[in-house]
Formats: C-alpha cells, structure tokens, sequence
C-alpha cells in the first residue's frame, strides 16, 4: 500500500465506522398497524325518566321535557291521557316508539 493513498483510506474507514450506526440502528420488523380509526358517538342518547323528573314528582310536564327536543315536539302524542304531564309509563311508551327517529 503506498502512503499517498493512505489519507483516502483512513478517510473512507472513518466514514464507513461513521455510518456503521446508523445503518444499525434502522429497524428491521415490521411497523404494528395503527387501529383502526374510531369516531366517538355523538347520538344524542334519550335522557331516563327519573333524570327528566326534575322535581320528582314522578311526572313529567312540558317544561321538564323541554330539555329533549323530540319529546317535546312529540309532547302531546306522548301524553296519552292528556293531562298535560307524562307518567313513567307514558315517558317509557314515547321513548320506544321513537326509538328509531333518534
């Protein structure tokens, strides 16, 4: 080996003990697949009858129904016997039906 080729030498070792790490250190297995994208439910759930019946008086009027606005557009259909409030069987009976509109 001749001594001018020396300095090109020691610079092609010292590049390849440079770049040594690098190449060691990429990753050899394969990525996990990321989950799958989920999206939060934002259905608007109907809200119990206890947690409608705010005075618990174990009814509920129009203005304690206001809080759903299907119920209240459905208020007097919902209100079988028309006294203006809805019993637990009533509120039961109105959620069921309009169970698929939700």
């Amino acid at each position: 080996m001749q001594i001018r080729n020396l300095p090109s030498m020691i610079t092609l070792v010292l590049a390849a003990v440079l770049a040594a790490p690098a190449a060691l250190a990429q990753r050899t297995e394969t990525p996990e697949t990321p989950p799958p994208e989920t999206t939060p439910d934002t259905t608007p759930k109907p809200m119990s009858f206890q947690d409608m019946d705010v005075n618990a008086d174990s009814k509920v009027s129009k203005d304690e129904a206001a809080v759903d606005a299907r119920l209240t557009s459905q208020f007097a259909k919902a209100d079988r016997n028309g006294d203006g409030q809805l019993s637990e069987t009533e509120y039961a009976a109105s959620q069921q039906s309009g169970a698929s509109q939700y």
